[in-house]
């Protein structure tokens, strides 16, 4: 369980390794990493399924949504929308918004990122937001972490909207994030 997973190494590196740091552990804890608190009680483990209100969407691929009264940041599963510099970022951001900003939508966990942040797929009157993104071409299937049999799915729609040049797929060979990254930092 992902949680479980972090909470355990907090316990492990800051309680066992050095004192002084484990007397400042709740204190880490209530202040840092209060969004792992927050869904714990419903995403303890993959896939599990639960609904928050989308207070703010952050680009097209992130939403902060509000959950028990605080806020969460969501990661959209499995895609990669422009970064803020990159053509279309705009575009998917806004899409994104109109789409949920809001609106009461459904979470499916897949995990936690480095960010601290939830990755899900995120539902929204019955239809995927990660599939629309794909499909309207501002999105890629993220190549790194999209590996579960949906990922075959998705890259069907991005493959269509590449044929049809929506979206960022009118220009010719736009660059993926992750590698607009590299050459950018």
């Amino acid at each position: 369980m992902a949680v479980d997973r972090y909470w355990g190494w907090c316990r492990k590196t800051l309680c066992y390794r050095s004192w002084p740091l484990g007397l400042l552990f709740p204190v880490f804890c209530v202040f840092l990493v209060s969004g792992y608190e927050l869904c714990q009680a419903n995403t303890d483990g993959y896939d599990e399924v639960f609904s928050a209100d989308v207070a703010k969407v952050i680009d097209g691929d992130t939403l902060e949504v509000r959950y028990q009264g605080r806020k969460l940041r969501v990661r959209l599963f499995g895609i990669d929308a422009p970064e803020w510099q990159q053509e279309f970022s705009h575009k998917a951001k806004e899409f994104t918004r109109q789409r949920v900003e809001g609106q009461r939508v459904e979470l499916q966990s897949k995990d936690w990122d480095k960010y601290g942040r939830l990755v899900a797929m995120v539902h929204v009157g019955g239809d995927s937001l990660n599939e629309e993104l794909l499909r309207e071409g501002l999105a890629w299937v993220h190549i790194y972490y999209c590996k579960e049999p949906i990922c075959r799915k998705w890259r069907q729609l991005e493959k269509e909207a590449r044929m049809a040049r929506r979206g960022l797929w009118k220009n010719d060979n736009p660059v993926p994030p992750w590698k607009w990254k590299q050459s950018h930092k």
